[in-house]
């Protein structure tokens, strides 16, 4: 009998140690998930709450998570730095994608101890459609890069052939690398001959639509060969660096640039052009070059290597067609329409 009492004691103590009040345990509704507010096709604003009583005197950071396909798997972390006297953050994400639905959810980590909150969701708008430029080339251009709103504004980039974006830029994490190297594309190859993008490789058609697309090599080669560019350092005060390409207004202006010889003048104001910004390239998880060279896809394969494709490269002196010979690079992409 007295032995049994032991034990029941022991028992009842141990229920006592892990056992605690709601407010007392901080686990307990710690991580709440807020609304998506302010939806743009590239952006969208998302509030979390952090409740403060359950982790007092606690190491805690805190924030939201979000993917649009796995979020126990493929989560994007962004941490906040601040919440009001009731605990509510809001956080800003950026560099979506257009017509995509989002998963996000609240996190709190106290102590190496995680807590989170309902998984909610949200959908990107639709891309806005840019205007349609005629330079005299025989289709039209766009007045912005793809996956922005206006023509000082770089967009986001994108491996030749992809239509997500992405954080890491490299063979193991191209689209169409069967094992992480150049040497063996899965698509547009030697093999299925296929040189040009479809149009469901195109970010161009399937951010658009319509008759939207990428240029081919020959289009931009005529881009080149028929326009009037000229470099600027502050396009329309933006503070953006690139190009100003303008319809020719006479035969003898045609692949002219920075004010060589030609036989009329241009005004931003009053001649038709587009502007190419000079965004640099992503390579790993890194941007290069932004301000001092622009490199802009086209849907041509290269005919020399499948590892390659077609694109122009600029900067404030050079304009050049060719080759870029890795097909992962994220680069700008400006859409045309015929």
């Amino acid at each position: 009998m007295t032995k049994f009492l032991h034990v029941f004691l022991c028992v009842i103590l141990l229920l006592g140690l892990f056992s605690c009040n709601k407010d007392d345990e901080p686990t307990r509704n710690l991580a709440q998930t807020g609304d998506a507010t302010d939806i743009t096709a590239f952006t969208a604003k998302v509030s979390g709450c952090c409740n403060q009583k359950n982790v007092a005197g606690l190491s805690v950071t805190y924030g939201i998570e979000y993917t649009n396909t796995d979020l126990t798997r493929n989560a994007i972390v962004l941490n906040a730095s601040e919440f009001d006297e009731k605990g509510r953050f809001t956080i800003d994400i950026e560099n979506l994608n257009p017509v995509t639905e989002y998963f996000y959810r609240t996190f709190v980590i106290y102590n190496r101890a995680y807590s989170f909150g309902e998984v909610k969701s949200f959908t990107t708008l639709a891309h806005s459609e840019p205007e349609k430029i005629d330079l005299g080339v025989g289709i039209k251009w766009a007045s912005f890069n793809i996956s922005t709103n206006a023509p000082a504004d770089y967009g986001k980039y994108y491996s030749w052939g992809e239509i997500q974006t992405k954080s890491f830029y490299a063979w193991d994490s191209y689209r169409w690398s069967a094992d992480g190297t150049e040497s063996n594309m899965t698509k547009y190859n030697s093999v299925d001959n296929k040189n040009c993008l479809t149009s469901d490789d195109d970010v161009a058609s399937h951010e658009l639509g319509g008759s939207w697309r990428m240029p081919t090599a020959e289009e931009f080669d005529k881009l080149i060969s028929c326009c009037y560019w000229q470099w600027l350092e502050n396009y329309k005060d933006s503070g953006v660096k690139g190009y100003v390409v303008f319809k020719a207004k006479n035969e003898g202006d045609r692949g002219k640039r920075n004010v060589e010889t030609i036989f009329a003048s241009y005004s931003l104001d009053d001649d038709v052009h587009i502007f190419l910004p000079a965004a640099g390239y992503a390579s790993k998880d890194a941007l290069n070059d932004i301000g001092s060279n622009g490199n802009y896809w086209a849907s041509s394969l290269s005919p020399s290597t499948s590892s390659s494709a077609y694109y122009i490269y600029f900067d404030s002196e050079n304009i050049e067609a060719g080759e870029c010979e890795k097909r992962y690079y994220g680069q700008s992409i400006r859409p045309v329409c015929d």
